[in-house]
Formats: structure tokens, C-alpha cells, sequence
């Protein structure tokens, strides 16, 4: 089985007096689309443009020879009789093209692999050009045909310079490639083909501006921004632009390596610490960029692999400095000063690496909650109706986070700032030690209040009103020590703080109310409550609509009131005094002298 379509159409014969009109774009994307590149599949596609090649030939009848000899046939402009035979060589394009993109990935460690991927860039530039002058010889194709011959002839030769770091005729190639396909997505009428050709023009637009830096064009722009901005908008590209993006990484490392020549030492707990190691220079700069490079990101995933990426730097700074230290401490010519240099910076670097696993821990508990209903209060943000639907739809669409998933995170996030506090000389700080101790709390409140939830959802109230209450404890005490002590790291989490009280008030409430209908079945009592014949005095207590009270005759109150028992006056009898002997006083008595 060949795996193609039965309805893959081989282009029919034309009329010698109709024009040739080839739109060598939307066949190329295509094609593209249903034969493996869009999972990136370049053997598919190359399989698939064999045997289309095959087709085209042997419906031309103009196969190289027969069976074992063979005889090869070279296309000219006399011979281009029928459009076919212009299908013919961008399809050979199309398959030279494909080959080299199956090499890419080997390419970089295999030296063979990438001679020839060399090579079937240039055969698949050959034939564009080929496709190009055929075109523009031949009277019958129109101005169409010859203007995107142009723009692909131009493409793949942009391509093949890029590889071979000719910035400067990549850069030409590529300006002349955007020209072409922006003017015909001007000139088109069908919306969904001028769709098609801008894409284009912005798939080239990463490659121009990379060719422009390369050659140092671009001025007033810092090199890391720019270089960042150009990653993301390859990222977002298709995949044809993988071999962009990892040219733009290694050009990243290139500008990381020479700024991280400049940083000679660091300010640790008041003193400055030599840098010597170029791993831990490199990674400390990528860590001051990193913040720039989580805005740019769009998506949460996008973010989730940069923080990836940057623990994986720390954790080879982090040997990268064990390792001196060990050779250092077993070196018969020790230094006590170079010791406590390289304790000093190790404890630094471990630092920032808790730092930032702390950072992409919240970034997941962060991601977490915009699930729940407080999620946009929490996080400070007001949702619109139209992204509030976008949101709905995107968790409707992922697995459902329970908020024990939260209490775990924060688990990690307080397991990070307890490993800080235990760094050495961490003691000798105390204005960042307040700082953490402060973050802490904070923390402590994020992973009280999800627990909190977690007894909610189980519609266990009275727990979660206790837990509840102690989150608007924490948040207060650590409201207390946050201005106090104003943490220069985590600093998002501080602001959070704030919000977490109010979103704690409301859910509070909210339990409360549901701990009280859960107590009282009122639905039970009001089937059974009954008050046709009491007055409305007698029932003020009771919730229950009687349209008797509307009308001339209310049922207020009972007139004339009924009579009550009443206690009457008690009446008092002395039953006691019959009862009292008195003592005899008689020798106390005075007796009178005779």
C-alpha cells in the first residue's frame, strides 16, 4: 500500500493555447499537510513525493529507460508540453528538500549525515531553480506561476545559505521571499489563500531578523532580548523552523558566555565572592534573564520547560563548585581563604537554585488554582466574560485539580524555604533570614487554606471553618512580618498575601452558610409548616408567604387575646418559731442585792 488518498489527483493534461497556472504554494503546504509534516514526519513525506514523482512520470510516459536500462531524460523548455512535467520537478524539490530535514536531526553528531544533508539542499535548490527558469521560459505559464517559481527558488536557496551561515545572501533571499508572497496575498481575492501566503511571509519574517542580527544590523536592542524574541516567534513557527531555533540557541549561549565574562563576583550575606567557574557564571546569567524569558512565554507549559532547563544549570553549577571545593580541601597547598570563598559561593548558588525551584513549584500551585473559583481573585486578576469562557473551556479540557494537589505542592514550596534557612551562614543574616521566615508564613496560609478546601469539598464544615480560621491567623501574622522585613525574592508571593485574606473571608462565609442548611433540613420544615390559622405574631420566626395578609381582613394578631395562667402572690406562714427552744439565760440575769 502506498498510503496516499484514492482521490490524490495527478494534474491532467492542459490545452497547448491555456495558460499554466501553478500555485506552487498551496500544493507544496498541501501536501505537506497530509503526508506526515504536520507530526514533522519527514520520511512520510519524502516516501510520498517518490511515488507521486513515479506517477507523474509513468502517466507522462516519460520514465529514465525501461526495466534494466537506463536512460536518463532531462526536462527542457521544448519538452514542457503539459503542466505535469512543472509538477515533476517541484516534486523532486519538494523530496531533495525532505531528505535534508530527515538528516537535521542527526546531523549534529554524525559528520557524515550532515555532508548530505549538504548536498540534497543543494539538489533541492537545483531544482527550484530549474523550476524557476522552466517557468519563465515557457510562454504559457502565467505571471502567477512565474512569481511563486521566484519566491520558492528564492526560499530554498535562503534556506541552503542559513546552513551554510551565509548570512548575507540568506538575508536577500529571504527579503525577497516575504516581497513576493506579501504581494500575491495582496492581489488575492479568496480569503482563505491570502491566509495562506501571509503565514508564509511570517514564517520568513524569524529568518530575516536572525540574518539582520547575525550580520549586526540590528542596533538599539540588547542582544539577549532580541535573541529571546526571535526563540519564541521560531518556537511558535511550524516545525521547518527547528534548525532556526537551534541556531538562535547557540547563538543565546554565544551572548551568555561573553556577558558571563564580566561577572567576575557576587554579593553574598555582605561580602563579595569571586566567580572563577564559567559554568556558574553562565548559569547565573541565564537566571537574570530568566524573568524576561517567563514573561515572554505564552503558555504555562512554555514556562513549566524553562524553569527545567534553568534547574538543570543549577544542578551542574552546583557540582561544578562541589568539585572545586573537594580539590581544593584535598590539595596539599590549601588555602583557608579560597575554602571559605568557595563554602560562601556554594551556598549561594544553592540559593538561587532553591530559589527557583520554589518559583516553578508556585508557578504549578498558580496554575492549579485558576481552576477554582477564587483563582482570578486570588491571583489579582478580573476576568472578562469572553476569557472566562476561554478558561472554562481550556479546564473543561484537562484533568480536574483537586486542591489536596495544591496542599502538596505548598508541601514542596515550604520543603524549599526550610532548606534555605539551613544554608550555611544564613544565620549571620538576619535581615534575610526575617525575609524568609516572613515567606514562609506565607506559604504556611497558601497550604492551610487549600487544606481548608480539601475538608469543603468533603463537606466536612467543621474542620474547614477551624482551618479557616487559622489561615486568617497566618495571613495576619505574616502580613506582620512582611512589613517588616520586605523580601527581595519571591516577591509575587507577598503581594499575594494581601488577596488571600479577603478570598478567606468569603469562602469562611460560604461554609458557614453551608454548615447551617446541612444542620437544619429546612426543606423538611417547610413541607410541614402550616400557617393558615396562626396569626402572624405567632410565627414571626417562620419564613412562608400568606397572601391572606394582603387582603382587608389580616391575620396580625388574636383579638381579643387569650387568657394565661398567671403565678399568684405567695403567702408567707411562720411554721418554724413553734418549734425553737430557747436557751435558759437565767445566770446571766443580775441579781439584786438584798
Amino acid at each position: 500500500t502506498t498510503g496516499d488518498s484514492t482521490q490524490e489527483s495527478i494534474p491532467s493534461a492542459i490545452k497547448e493555447d491555456e495558460p499554466y497556472c501553478v500555485e506552487i504554494l498551496l500544493i507544496v503546504k498541501d501536501s505537506q499537510a497530509q503526508h506526515g509534516l504536520r507530526h514533522n514526519d519527514y520520511s512520510r513525506y519524502r516516501a510520498y513525493c517518490a511515488r507521486r514523482i513515479h506517477r507523474i512520470r509513468k502517466s507522462l510516459h516519460f520514465q529514465h529507460g525501461h526495466k534494466s536500462r537506463y536512460n536518463q531524460k532531462k526536462i527542457t523548455v521544448e519538452k514542457v508540453t503539459d503542466v505535469r512535467y512543472l509538477h515533476l520537478v517541484l516534486m523532486s524539490a519538494e523530496r531533495a528538500w525532505a531528505y535534508a530535514m530527515e538528516l537535521r536531526p542527526q546531523s549534529n553528531t554524525e559528520a557524515r549525515k550532515h555532508f548530505t544533508l549538504l548536498k540534497k539542499l543543494r539538489r533541492a535548490e537545483q531544482y527550484a531553480v530549474e523550476l524557476e527558469d522552466l517557468c519563465n521560459a515557457c510562454p504559457q505559464a502565467d505571471a502567477r506561476t512565474k512569481l511563486e517559481a521566484q519566491a520558492y527558488a528564492a526560499w530554498m536557496h535562503g534556506t541552503r545559505q542559513l546552513d551554510l551561515k551565509d548570512y548575507r545572501n540568506a538575508l536577500d533571499s529571504f527579503r525577497t521571499t516575504r516581497t513576493i508572497y506579501e504581494r500575491l496575498s495582496d492581489a488575492l481575492v479568496d480569503e482563505e489563500q491570502r491566509r495562506v501566503y501571509l503565514s508564509r511571509a511570517q514564517e520568513v519574517e524569524p529568518n530575516i531578523q536572525y540574518c539582520a542580527y547575525q550580520m549586526g544590523q540590528m542596533q538599539g536592542m540588547t542582544d539577549i532580548n532580541k535573541l529571546m524574541e526571535l526563540r519564541k516567534q521560531a518556537a511558535a513557527m511550524s516545525g521547518t523552523q527547528e534548525f532556526l531555533a537551534a541556531e538562535i540557541d547557540i547563538a543565546l549561549s554565544q551572548v551568555r558566555e561573553k556577558q558571563a565574562a564580566k561577572l567576575q563576583e557576587v554579593s553574598w550575606h555582605g561580602n563579595l565572592v569571586p566567580v572563577r567557574s564559567e559554568k556558574v557564571r553562565v548559569f547565573l546569567v541565564h537566571v537574570q534573564d530568566s524573568k524576561a524569558e517567563a514573561e515572554r512565554a505564552e503558555t504555562h507549559e512554555a514556562r513549566m520547560e524553562l524553569y527545567d532547563t534553568i534547574l538543570s544549570e543549577s544542578q551542574q553549577a552546583v557540582q561544578s563548585v562541589q568539585d572545586d571545593l573537594k580539590l581544593e580541601n584535598s590539595s596539599k597547598r590549601r588555602s583557608e581563604t579560597l575554602c571559605s570563598q568557595l563554602q560562601q559561593l556554594l551556598s549561594y548558588v544553592s540559593f538561587v537554585r532553591l530559589t527557583k525551584t520554589a518559583e516553578r513549584n508556585l508557578l504549578m500551585a498558580h496554575h492549579m488554582s485558576q481552576q477554582f473559583t477564587f483563582g482570578p481573585q486570588l491571583a489579582g486578576t478580573t476576568a472578562s466574560p469572553a476569557a472566562s469562557g476561554e478558561a472554562a473551556a481550556a479546564a473543561s479540557s484537562v484533568k480536574t485539580v483537586k486542591p489536596e494537589e495544591a496542599v502538596r505542592v505548598y508541601d514542596l514550596v515550604l520543603q524549599n524555604v526550610s532548606d534555605m534557612l539551613d544554608l550555611g551562614g544564613m544565620e549571620d543574616d538576619e535581615q534575610l533570614t526575617g525575609e524568609v521566615s516572613a515567606l514562609r508564613l506565607c506559604f504556611r496560609a497558601f497550604r492551610c487554606f487549600f487544606s481548608a478546601e480539601t475538608y469543603t469539598s468533603a463537606r466536612k464544615w467543621k474542620e474547614a471553618l477551624a482551618l479557616y480560621e487559622r489561615t486568617s491567623l497566618l495571613v495576619r501574622d505574616a502580613e506582620g512580618q512582611l512589613t517588616q522585613y520586605r523580601p527581595s525574592v519571591l516577591k509575587d508571593e507577598a503581594a499575594a498575601a494581601g488577596r488571600l485574606s479577603e478570598v478567606v473571608r468569603g469562602r469562611h462565609c460560604a461554609a458557614q452558610a453551608s454548615y447551617i442548611l446541612d444542620m437544619e433540613d429546612v426543606t423538611d420544615k417547610m413541607r410541614t409548616l402550616d400557617v393558615a390559622d396562626k396569626p402572624l405574631l405567632d410565627r414571626l420566626d417562620s419564613i412562608a408567604v400568606d397572601k391572606g395578609l394582603t387582603t382587608g381582613q389580616p391575620n396580625v394578631i388574636a383579638f381579643p387575646p387569650d387568657f394565661e395562667p398567671i403565678a399568684c402572690k405567695p403567702l408567707f406562714f411562720d411554721l418554724a418559731l413553734n418549734h425553737i427552744e430557747y436557751p435558759d439565760l437565767d445566770g446571766r440575769l443580775e441579781r439584786q442585792q438584798s
